[in-house]
């Protein structure tokens, strides 16, 4: 494998690995040691939510009665009373009694199906690691960090590692009627950006979705004569920025403002070891991005309180299901990457690539069986700078099914299809550049908080584009505590 396909080939994997550490999950063990509950409370595979988990997260990490359920209660910081003597007064608030902190870890194991790698069996073991904070300061503030560790081999290169920061704070119920208007600081995005039915920090699958995770492919440098070229490198994933949300009984919004995804040069890995997601790309305008879902039957996103029978929290036997719902989401975003071609001799050329994605998606749930899928439409007018002023449209969807054999056995499987009409003469790309391909899988919940995946894809177009993920069987081992 020459240099220069390895190069290009760590530039299509990183695009699609690196989402596991933007959008990884909101699985919050601290939150089962708060009420001393199961993780199936709120979790139907971990660490997919129920419609519990998604009520609970979507009302501030709370309850409705929420002390009557705490186990732990947290240290006041100023009475009560203080609210009335305010602002003769610090306004009180409450801090956790115990440090929110919880240990997530991957270990990863892959199979060669086809013999294309140099080795037919690797392993990462730690593939991942996360130290994950997250709670509630009084009622009405939340917040959220991590610190994440990865390595990944790009289907058989020499492993990369690097490490991972987010972090937000959300202050609730800011103005008008309660949750309906909440502000967001920080690394925003992690459960807004996407569609709602297809979250990749809500995923129950190994890889991520393909509407996800891909990304323009990288040019040529040899061929098209340049040292760097620096384009957009956009994906959907959390990024830094401001966004407003709400919920209610059945509706749930999340508007934002973003700088943009973190800018690295096209093929090479990140230009440093620890990545800040949402460092701009320095353009001279912000991104915009809208999430809107509602919700038919089930149980409501935003719930009354609860009858006083039971003190505890306990998952039902069943605690997956959610009979009969129906989930329908949009999501569009907006935003200006700035692309930048230098020469062989170092001179510059600067342009904007204004470019805009629109999806719809739904999620139906009978029963054991989630039925689910996304289609998502989107235009770049200027994505290859001064190499060609051609735009390109793209289009990508999927369909998917997941179902319960048993509390702890959950098969599932997933098509999926990126078309993308790449323009004539790019060096080293193209004009062909669709992938489609079957996902499918078993999840087993060894424990609530431990759980194995052996997932495999298989592809009917494209596969020569993601080298490393296709004819290759992933076995994915995962703790949390």
């Amino acid at each position: 494998m020459t240099n220069r396909r390895s190069r290009l080939i760590v530039g299509l994997c990183f695009g699609s690995v690196l989402l596991f550490s933007a959008a990884e999950v909101l699985a919050v063990p601290a939150f089962a040691r708060r009420y001393q509950t199961s993780c199936a409370t709120c979790h139907s595979t971990y660490p997919r939510l129920n419609a519990v988990g998604e009520s609970f997260r979507l009302m501030g990490y709370r309850f409705p009665d929420d002390e009557r359920y705490r186990k732990t209660q947290p240290v006041e910081m100023g009475d009560e009373a203080y609210k009335r003597l305010w602002p003769e007064a610090l306004w009180p608030t409450t801090v956790p009694s115990h440090t929110p902190l919880s240990f997530i870890s991957r270990f990863m194991g892959e199979v060669d199906v086809d013999g294309s790698r140099k080795v037919g069996f690797s392993y990462l073991v730690p593939e991942e690691v996360e130290f994950v904070w997250a709670g509630n300061l009084g009622d009405d503030l939340l917040f959220y960090g991590d610190i994440i560790y990865l390595q990944k081999d790009f289907g058989g290169l020499e492993p990369q590692s690097w490490a991972t920061l987010k972090g937000w704070l959300q202050f609730q119920s800011v103005v008008g009627p309660e949750d309906a208007f909440n502000l967001r600081i920080g690394t925003v995005g992690t459960q807004s950006m996407g569609l709602f039915n297809e979250r990749d920090a809500n995923i129950y699958a190994t890889h991520f979705y393909q509407y996800t995770s891909w990304s323009m492919p990288p040019v040529d440098l040899g061929e098209a004569g340049l040292s760097s070229f620096n384009g957009n490198n956009f994906t959907i994933t959390p990024q830094a920025g401001i966004e407003l949300n709400g919920v209610g009984e059945r509706w749930f919004y999340a508007l934002g403002v973003v700088s943009g995804n973190p800018l690295w040069v096209s093929g090479d890995i990140p230009p440093s070891d620890i990545t800040f997601f949402g460092q701009g790309r320095g353009t001279d305008r912000k991104d915009v991005y809208l999430q809107l879902a509602y919700k038919w039957g089930g149980l409501p996103f935003k719930r009354s309180a609860e009858p006083e029978a039971g003190s505890t929290l306990t998952p039902s036997s069943d605690f997956w299901r959610d009979d009969t719902s129906t989930i329908v989401s949009l999501w569009g975003y907006n935003g200006r990457a700035e692309i930048e071609a230098v020469d062989l001799d170092g001179g510059k050329n600067k342009q904007n690539d204004d470019f805009w994605r629109l999806g719809v998606g739904v999620q139906q749930m009978i029963k054991d069986v989630s039925i689910g899928g996304v289609y998502v439409v989107g235009k770049d007018d200027n994505p290859y700078g001064i190499l060609t002023d051609q735009s390109v449209d793209s289009t990508t969807w999927n369909v998917e099914v997941l179902g319960w054999v048993y509390p702890w056995l959950i098969p599932y499987g997933r098509y999926e299809v990126l078309d993308l009409e790449m323009p004539d003469g790019v060096p080293g790309i193209p004009t062909q550049r669709d992938i489609s391909r079957f996902v499918a899988g078993v999840k087993m919940m060894i424990r609530p908080n431990v759980f194995c995946t052996v997932e495999g894809t298989y592809y009917t177009k494209g596969e020569e584009l993601e080298e490393g993920i296709d004819q290759t069987i992933f076995i994915l081992l995962s703790v949390a505590f």
